[in-house]
């Protein structure tokens, strides 16, 4: 073992020295790291949460899908892709749609504005959106809607449960939509929603409301209802009236699901029975109702003809045009053929001619 001289402590080992050393260099190795650490972490974390901070988007069945979730905006985000078709505002903190709030998003199809603040809604709010389907405004706090949002040309389902909505709204409101499908519980109906004639609504829930009465005549613009939800709703029907076996009837006459499940076993034990024949108003509506979808479907099956015959005429043209074009082309062909033997005829006969004048020639001597 060598030894060596130290100012220090005078002369000491080498391998201790190197012992040493090597303690010290990883000490310092560690507290570098703590330091790195501890400045770096709060940075990891500010990376992790700018990304959930933005708007991401994706590819949903072929559409250009967005999703703004829960991210705490209080308005929509006027600068995302105006081509974008579903977008997803749920859970944030809007309280208000302006006219022009979706105004660029023409495209849209399928719209989530569900849980948030949203209190008012301007009439113009929703009229550039001609191709939305789906519409998602429940709990909020919504006192009513604009009547223009019912008409939209494609708008097949309306979500709009946990709101403040009363009958006002549905008073002369015109319904120009192919609704298939309407959400409204919990919300502050005293009645089943008036909304006409219907032919394509297949599913109503109005359930947890203050709905009080229900009869077949409420239905009857419903000509093709399927099922209606009207549980946690202050039901009552008058006493000897028979209205609950009345409108038992019609549920099961129209082949409608129902819940709550109508038993009227008081009524049964009144001797209620089954009405043969409905009032006069509850037929008029219904006929009223199949009348519209009768129309609509000699509309459609009108315009189906009418594309049948411009396809044909379309077809015929067509053929005609491609007959003409083959005649003309062949035409051209025999034109050209026929140019050049004229040409080839006459580069002959041009040939023979010199020919000949060059035999005519006296030879010179």
């Amino acid at each position: 073992m060598r030894r060596v001289w130290s100012s220090s402590a005078g002369w000491c080992d080498k391998k201790t020295d190197m012992t040493v050393f090597l303690v010290n260099g990883l000490a310092a190795l560690v507290l570098v790291a703590a330091t790195v650490h501890g400045f770096s972490g709060p940075t990891l974390v500010m990376d992790q949460d700018i990304p959930s901070r933005t708007c991401r988007y994706s590819r949903a069945y072929s559409m250009i899908q967005v999703r703004c979730a829960n991210l705490g905006l209080e308005v929509i985000p006027p600068t995302l892709k105006t081509e974008i078709q579903i977008l997803d505002a749920s859970t944030n903190r809007v309280r208000m749609l302006t006219n022009d709030s979706l105004a660029a998003y023409t495209n849209l199809a399928y719209l989530y504005l569900g849980d948030n603040f949203i209190q008012e809604i301007q009439e113009g709010a929703f009229d550039n959106l001609r191709y939305l389907k789906v519409i998602d405004l429940s709990t909020n706090g919504c006192d009513t809607l604009p009547k223009s949002l019912f008409r939209l040309p494609y708008l097949q389902k309306i979500y709009a449960s946990k709101n403040k909505l009363s009958d006002d709204l549905f008073t002369h409101l015109e319904v120009k939509s192919p609704l298939a499908f309407l959400q409204l519980s919990k919300n502050k109906l005293n009645k089943i929603p008036q909304l006409g004639s219907l032919p394509t609504l297949r599913h109503l829930n109005v359930s947890e409301n203050n709905i009080s009465s229900v009869s077949s005549e409420d239905l009857a613009s419903f000509c093709y209802l399927v099922v209606i939800d009207l549980t946690k709703n202050p039901l009552k029907f008058a006493a000897g009236s028979c209205e609950c076996v009345a409108l038992k009837s019609w549920l099961a006459t129209r082949g409608i699901s129902s819940r709550p499940v109508f038993n009227c076993t008081e009524e049964v034990k009144q001797g209620c029975q089954a009405p043969s024949i409905f009032s006069n108003r509850t037929l008029e509506l219904y006929q009223r109702c199949t009348e519209i979808l009768r129309l609509q479907a000699e509309t459609e099956k009108a315009r189906n003809t009418w594309i049948l015959v411009a396809c044909c005429i379309a077809g015929f043209l067509l053929c005609l045009f491609v007959g003409l074009f083959c005649v003309h082309k062949r035409n051209k062909r025999k034109k050209k053929k026929k140019l050049k033997e004229e040409q080839r005829l006459n580069a002959n006969n041009a040939n023979t001619e010199l020919l000949n004048s060059n035999l005519r020639q006296p030879e010179n001597t």
